[in-house]
């Protein structure tokens, strides 16, 4: 088949880097793949390296790319008319969206099937958009359970694929009780904005009195100086490190001995399954599938209210338990392979098959 997919940016997210890694796969099975992006990683004010490396690993993959522009978020029509042209030059099989922006230009194509898989645990847009979208999907593509029920209520049918990662980038590490090493290094993977909540991971963080637990942050966001502002009113910049974007997050992963996500609202977190893949226990709040890949694995705790001493005291409990998280590593590398991308991209092209042929 030959299969556009549209998604907003080359950039260090969770769903770019599943699009990226479904087109991989996808490319490798012998399909032709194209990936339209929104805009570049300088018109969103992203990092340009990350870009770079993002960008060279598709074309390794002898996957085209080409951009819509940030105008078209002004201005759908112009987003319209450039997917139409590239649809005319790529002559896609399917087209993917990822983002609703996508849904929006998808109206000025005809006679193509439309696929749509909604990343978040918000609609993003009132609704009754989703209701006008039915005229255009196909089929949606929830990515976890809790997705599933957000997106009910249309005439189109659902179907669940979770999110899921490429062992490639995985580097597997088993966590070991060794009596003679107490440091423990606690990991958070991810944007920083707003859902993921990270004034209540640093609070909590600031409640340990632990000075040979330490914090990594990788990621990178608008909310970054009003982070470190935080971090020094806590007292915690000598326990904490802001990693920025890392392009070779499994080796940081499989240096870590913990998993942390504080988010406020999510869908299915790319960051956790990696982290689970590779054989972390994980601290997590009770938000999107956050708690389904936990209770799948059964490897960490979810935190049900999004309280300061509730966090902080998971936190307390699995920093302080050298057995648990043992106990926890050998649940997660024992459970977490239905994570793994090569099912899901079974279960893609076995849909696109499906809504060719309606």
């Amino acid at each position: 088949m030959k299969i556009l997919h549209f998604i907003s940016s080359p950039a260090a997210g969770g769903a770019e880097t599943y699009v990226r890694d479904l087109s991989i796969q996808m490319r490798r099975k012998g399909h032709d793949v194209h990936v339209v992006f929104l805009q570049s990683a300088e018109e969103s004010g992203r990092d340009l390296e990350f870009e770079k490396l993002f960008l060279e690993s598709l074309s390794a993959e002898s996957i085209s790319y080409s951009f819509v522009g940030k105008a078209a978020r002004r201005k759908p029509w112009l987003g319209g008319l450039r997917l139409r042209s590239e649809a005319k030059t790529f002559r896609p099989d399917i087209i993917h969206c990822h983002l609703y922006y996508a849904l929006l230009f998808s109206f000025f194509l005809f006679k193509l099937p439309v696929v749509y898989t909604h990343h978040s645990f918000k609609l993003g847009l009132p609704k009754f958009f989703y209701l006008l979208f039915d005229f255009k999907v196909s089929e949606y593509i929830a990515i976890c359970t809790a997705c599933k029920a957000l997106l009910q209520g249309g005439s189109r049918r659902i179907t669940q694929i979770n999110n899921a990662v490429s062992r490639d980038r995985i580097i597997t590490q088993a966590v070991v009780v060794n009596p003679a090493v107490c440091d423990v290094t606690c990991l958070f993977v991810g944007s920083l904005r707003e859902p993921k909540n990270l004034p209540l991971l640093l609070t909590a963080f600031g409640e340990l009195k632990c000075p040979n637990v330490r914090l990594l942050i990788a990621g990178e966001g608008p909310e970054k100086a009003e982070l470190q502002r935080l971090a020094d009113s806590l007292g915690i910049t000598g326990r904490l490190t802001f990693l920025g974007n890392v392009s070779n997050i499994g080796e940081v992963l499989a240096k870590s001995d913990v998993f942390l996500m504080s988010s406020a609202w999510e869908g299915l977190p790319i960051s956790l399954i990696e982290a689970t893949l590779t054989g972390l226990p994980v601290v997590v709040t009770n938000v999107g599938g956050c708690a389904e890949v936990v209770h799948q694995c059964a490897n960490g705790f979810v935190v049900d209210d999004l309280t300061v001493g509730s966090y902080a005291a998971a936190l307390k409990k699995m920093v302080e338990d050298a057995e648990l998280r043992a106990f926890f590593s050998r649940n997660a590398l024992s459970f977490s392979s239905v994570y793994e991308i090569d099912e899901a991209v079974e279960q893609h092209l076995e849909l696109y098959q499906r809504v060719r042929n309606l």
